[in-house]
């Protein structure tokens, strides 16, 4: 059985207390504060080493995976019938992909839609739902009595926060992009 030490806070009495209990989570926000902005200074000047060179390879991978493309169109009797081929590097081939619809030239999804509520009505989807936005919008006019109707009622959630206060030099540290 393991042994399980419970924490607990202290309880706060006066405003003292709550005036120094503010100002330690104040300080240890602000250090957080300055140590992300440290970690994200770092890892900017690593993307940053690294960015060119990236681009470079991305650069030469592209044109070689465009090369190996082009012969492999140009050359379908090295695969027969299958759709990849084996080589000493790597398999090249090529890889099906999911069935799409798509319209034919000249048609649009409207068109396409009406086509099917004439002869088709199986593929046409209707979707009911609460249109929460509206309700919300009009609540005042619709009143508590009407809402309690409709199994409904507006509910506005309060969190608590603490800001600390930011030294300019801090402040300078939030704004920086």
């Amino acid at each position: 059985m393991k042994n399980r030490i419970k924490l607990t806070a202290p309880t706060i009495r006066t405003r003292e207390q709550l005036e120094a209990l503010v100002g330690e989570i104040a300080a240890l926000k602000n250090n957080e504060l300055q140590l992300k902005s440290a970690m994200d200074a770092e890892i900017q000047a690593v993307r940053e080493r690294y960015e060119s060179d990236l681009a470079a390879l991305t650069k030469d991978l592209d044109q070689k995976m465009e090369s190996a493309r082009a012969w492999a169109e140009a050359n379908p009797a090295e695969f027969a019938d299958r759709k990849s081929l084996d080589l000493v590097h790597a398999i090249i081939g090529w890889r099906t992909g999911m069935p799409q619809l798509k319209t034919l030239p000249g048609w649009t999804w409207d068109r396409v839609l009406c086509a099917l509520r004439d002869g088709m009505t199986q593929f046409v989807r209707t979707k009911q739902e609460v249109d929460k936005q509206s309700i919300l919008a009009n609540a005042d006019t619709l009143g508590t009595d009407t809402l309690r109707l409709y199994g409904l009622r507006v509910i506005q959630d309060e969190s608590f926060f603490l800001e600390p206060k930011l030294t300019p030099s801090e402040q300078r540290l939030v704004t920086q992009p």
